[in-house]
């Protein structure tokens, strides 16, 4: 599907972040978790300090679980990944992805109740706040049992991850989730556990892991990367580096304003010619 997307094979579907997150995180899924997506995830900045997420370290193993709903707010996030450490304890990470769209909120009425008829615990239907929530109680389903157990073992080290468009922190977003976990005391200290990273940096991690890693044992998965990079420049989703100052040289035309014309045998002024200017000389303005 990326080949065929870069291709323009997809243009209706272009637009769908389903088919970003799919694009990008397939593709990492068949990639060393250390060449592609713990990278990624290290680019991300807390919601709440800016801080980097320093406990992606000694990962050896990702597992992958696509849109995965939550059993008690109904909720469908991306991408559930249960990733395992050198010692074998776990951590997940819950990524909620955002392409041309913003926070998929609902309304939810203040009577609100679940399946068994018992006031529903909400979240003012605020979508990261509520997905924090089921993440944190553990209210995923899993269907693969050894996933499930992995996930389980998770608890205490479960972060949510808001992958978005945009150059920088959408502050906005964020606050307004902040203010609900607050107004619902659901926030505690796990503020640390919510990250924003941004799509336009995976580039960047691309061409990291393509300058250290020489893929001698796996020359295939270089082109794992050269095409997501590829789809990534189709989407315009490029770093911006700055204006560069143009080297062409600006030739000065003969008349600044307008040209000579002839009419009747006569030379009619129409502008300032530039090779009669002198520069001492003050042509709109006397200096006192």
């Amino acid at each position: 599907m990326t080949i065929a997307e870069i291709h323009g094979k997809l243009s209706p579907h272009e637009h769908m972040e389903d088919l970003l997150s799919s694009d990008v995180f397939s593709t990492f899924k068949y990639l060393d978790v250390n060449n592609g997506l713990i990278p990624f995830l290290k680019k991300a900045t807390s919601f709440k300090d800016n801080e980097l997420p320093d406990f992606l370290v000694d990962i050896v193993e990702a597992d992958y679980v696509f849109w995965p709903r939550t059993t008690y707010l109904n909720r469908e996030p991306d991408v559930l990944i249960i990733l395992t450490k050198k010692d074998q304890s776990t951590i997940a990470i819950l990524i909620e992805a955002k392409y041309h769209s913003g926070k998929s909120n609902t309304h939810r009425e203040k009577d609100a109740t679940d399946k068994e008829n018992t006031p529903l615990e909400h979240l003012d239907g605020d979508q990261l706040a509520e997905l924090f929530k089921e993440l944190q109680d553990g209210k995923i389903y899993i269907g693969d049992p050894i996933i499930r157990d992995k996930f389980i073992q998770s608890s205490g080290n479960r972060y949510l991850f808001f992958v978005t468009v945009h150059y920088a922190s959408p502050r906005h977003d964020i606050e307004e989730t902040f203010k609900v976990l607050q107004k619902k005391q659901y926030f505690n200290q796990n503020h640390q556990k919510l990250f924003w990273v941004n799509w336009i940096s995976i580039i960047g991690v691309i061409d990291e892991v393509n300058s250290r890693e020489t893929w001698k044992n796996a020359p295939t998965m270089r082109y794992l990367l050269e095409d997501l990079k590829a789809l990534l420049q189709r989407k315009g989703l490029v770093p911006f580096h700055g204006f560069t100052i143009p080297q062409r040289k600006i030739s000065i035309p003969k008349f600044l304003f307008w040209e000579e014309v002839e009419k009747v045998d006569q030379t009619l002024f129409s502008g300032i010619d530039a090779s009669k200017l002198i520069k001492a000389e003050q042509y709109f303005w006397m200096g006192e």
